[in-house]
């Protein structure tokens, strides 16, 4: 019989998901919050009624930051789930759109960037690290340096995120020459 500890999972492939979707959906919170004027237009442009406005404009920034702070708390579980729903409802919103041939910015937080089915596979992309962020350590306590190698791993993530949101960017705005 195999010994269950060779299956269990190592604290820094729980923390790690967990404090980088942490960190994601915090900025989405605030950015929401410090521009609500932008992100009430974010609302009309995806369509959502005028009284839904008014209700979201409030309680999906309060979400993702209350998410945010379960990710990083004894109920991560709990936190880790709220992170995979908004993931998969934001990568539906997206998906309707896109098949409606609709051009919006995606509403994400931060510079704007077109809506592309490359984000509807970032936000999929996300949804195995919310599982992992959703299970149970083993017991082994985490040190300084795992604490040192999470904060790293958060911010190579961080970078590796902007890179690719740049890129993008500069995939949509380049402008194409086709060969005649």
């Amino acid at each position: 019989m195999a010994d269950p500890a060779l299956w269990s999972l190592d604290p820094l492939l729980v923390w790690i998901p967990s404090a980088w979707l942490a960190v994601l959906l915090a900025h989405a919170g605030v950015s929401k919050l410090l521009d609500r004027p932008l992100f009430v237009q974010h609302l009309s442009a995806y369509r959502v009624p005028e009284h839904g406005q008014a209700a979201l404009q409030h309680a999906l920034p309060l979400a993702e930051l209350a998410c945010a702070a379960l990710l990083l708390s004894p109920w991560r579980p709990t936190g880790a789930l709220m992170a995979a729903v908004l993931l998969g409802l934001y990568a539906a919103a997206m998906a309707v759109h896109l098949r409606a041939g609709r051009q919006l910015d995606c509403g994400c937080g931060g510079q704007p960037l077109p809506l592309s089915w490359a984000l509807v596979a970032r936000n999929m992309a996300l949804l195995p690290l919310a599982a992992l962020a959703s299970l149970a350590p083993n017991s082994r306590a985490m040190t300084l340096a795992d604490h040192a190698v999470t904060a790293a791993a958060v911010l190579l993530g961080a970078l590796l995120w902007t890179a690719m949101h740049q890129l993008l960017r500069q995939h949509r705005s380049t402008p194409r020459i086709h060969p005649h």
